[in-house]
């Protein structure tokens, strides 16, 4: 049996940064050796130039459940990749997002070998796109009954996350000293005042009801010197949306209210699954028997994870994961003892689907 803490420690020793294709391929090498070792059928496809690992309990593409976690992490400090174990939890980075994850799906894919029809997705771009993850998709590497991605979770079972895109907002003016104002065309202040026109029409979320489309501008640039009225100015706005039907409405506001260029970038559409799906609910049913002392519910995503490409399956696709704190943060940690946890609720879980 796949020790948890040893495989942590190797894969972080990789240092998998998602740019760093090189490192993030070593880990990808060091699972699927592992997992060969232990007898599961394994594939190392190419995308571009990554290696994106598959394996499975049975031969073939297509199984009962996929499951899926990433190998790949945010940068850090060297320090933060010499994990630490202190009070049940292991620290560093990558532990909960997503070693902690990955490594809990090599153990549900040991302990149920030959015993049932699981294949795993092991991404290695998820904290860039995920790209990889989607091209596997397009492979063929799906599921007959039920997908679930581990990422985050630990007691809520999420069936539903945002869609996601970005739009440049570009305003073009007429360049000239800054001392006569009237004789030029202020890019910058078309910008402001387009945008403001957007912002003032978007209804305001709060924290505990944050289930609605929202905006965010993310970057701004404009201007070259401190005495010259700038020709041109740009904004990038990130917008999160819940229907499907929200994309080409957005677009189409914010380019009649701005009266700018409208530029929409890469774009992710939300995702929901039916919560009434008997693959749901089983898997909530074993949750709350794995955890009867907490409050185990279903939940809705703000943000996006690996799920979003696995929408065309035709099966329910849920998002879980093994409990840990401070994702991307100097602090980050997971919970070993829930991460056994979680092995034995999957097994249960597939075993009785």
């Amino acid at each position: 049996m796949l020790d948890s803490v040893e495989l942590i420690t190797a894969l972080m020793a990789c240092r998998p940064e998602s740019t760093a294709i090189t490192r993030v391929n070593q880990a990808q090498e060091l699972m699927h050796e592992r997992l060969t070792a232990a007898g599961l059928h394994c594939t190392m496809e190419l995308v571009g130039e990554r290696k994106v690992l598959y394996a499975a309990t049975k031969p073939g593409k297509c199984q009962d459940v996929l499951l899926n976690a990433h190998l790949d992490v945010v940068p850090a400090d060297d320090a933060m990749f010499t994990p630490r174990v202190e009070g049940g939890n292991l620290y560093g980075r990558g532990s909960v997002d997503c070693f902690g994850n990955a490594v809990c799906i090599a153990k549900v894919l040991c302990a149920l070998k030959g015993r049932a029809s699981v294949g795993a997705i092991f991404t290695a771009d998820e904290e860039i796109g995920g790209e990889t993850t989607a091209a596997m998709v397009a492979r063929g590497y799906v599921a007959r009954k039920v997908a679930l991605v581990l990422d985050s979770g630990a007691y809520t079972l999420t069936i539903a996350q945002k869609g996601n895109f970005a739009v440049r907002l570009l305003a073009r003016g007429r360049a000239g000293h800054s001392s006569r104002p009237w004789d030029y065309d202020n890019a910058i202040d078309k910008l402001i005042d387009g945008y403001l026109r957007i912002r003032q029409a978007w209804p305001s979320v709060s924290k505990d009801d944050n289930w609605h489309n929202t905006m965010a501008v993310c970057k701004i640039q404009g201007g070259h010197a401190n005495n010259q009225i700038p020709d041109m100015a740009e904004m990038t706005i990130n917008f999160r949306f819940i229907a499907d039907a929200d994309y080409d409405a957005i677009i189409a506001m914010a380019r009649e209210l701005s009266g700018l260029e409208v530029e929409p970038g890469h774009c992710s559409m939300p995702l929901y699954s039916d919560e009434k799906s008997p693959a749901l609910q089983s898997l909530l049913a074993v949750m709350q028997r794995a955890f009867p002392e907490r409050k185990v519910g279903l939940g809705k995503m703000c943000g996006a994870t690996d799920a979003r490409h696995m929408k065309g399956m035709g099966v329910p696709v849920g998002v879980i994961g093994v409990r840990g704190g401070g994702a991307h943060s100097v602090d980050e940690f997971v919970d070993l003892a829930n991460l056994e946890q979680y092995v034995a609720l999957l097994v249960e879980y597939i075993r009785g689907l």
